[in-house]
């Protein structure tokens, strides 16, 4: 995927922690290797007000990587694994160009993330999700990317038959 406009960038991200939730971590990373800058971070808050992780930094769980993209599917495996996901699917809704300056941008979306377990449950999490974006020979890219957690269901589902 190589993202024209700001928007592209939060399917980017998507379709990236859906190939590494399915198992084939080599192409979210060749996914996110398209989309993120140089001087990548994130931050992803389980919920309001609740616990925060920022990558990179010394409180991020993955501290050997070799790109900014390796990190970010690493973290998203080491979660997913964590929790016995067996896969994800992951959609950005309203995606929106909240503003852009030149070659600057911020987008906002919200999220909605469906996670498989091997039982039938499936987690639902539903969050807020900004990107600031820089554009540079150009591409655009995400620079920053924060994720608040604003919801959270798990779904039991019902036995047919």
């Amino acid at each position: 995927m190589q993202p024209s406009n700001p928007t592209d960038l939060a399917y980017c991200f998507a379709y990236g922690i859906d190939a590494v939730g399915r198992g084939d971590f080599d192409r979210g990373v060749a996914m996110w290797e398209e989309c993120l800058a140089e001087d990548y971070s994130f931050k992803f808050t389980f919920y309001p007000g609740g616990p925060s992780v920022e990558c990179p930094g010394p409180d991020c769980p993955v501290q050997e990587y070799e790109s900014l993209a390796q990190l970010r599917a690493q973290f998203a495996q080491g979660n997913f694994k964590q929790e016995g996901y067996t896969a994800t699917q992951h959609q950005m809704l309203n995606v929106e160009l909240r503003s852009q300056d030149g070659n600057e941008a911020e987008v906002f979306a919200y999220i909605q993330a469906n996670h498989f377990l091997p039982d039938g449950v499936i987690h639902i999490f539903w969050g807020d999700y900004s990107i600031k974006c820089v554009e540079k020979v150009g591409r655009w890219r995400v620079q920053r990317e924060e994720i608040t957690g604003t919801s959270f269901l798990k779904f039991q589902g019902s036995q047919v038959g």
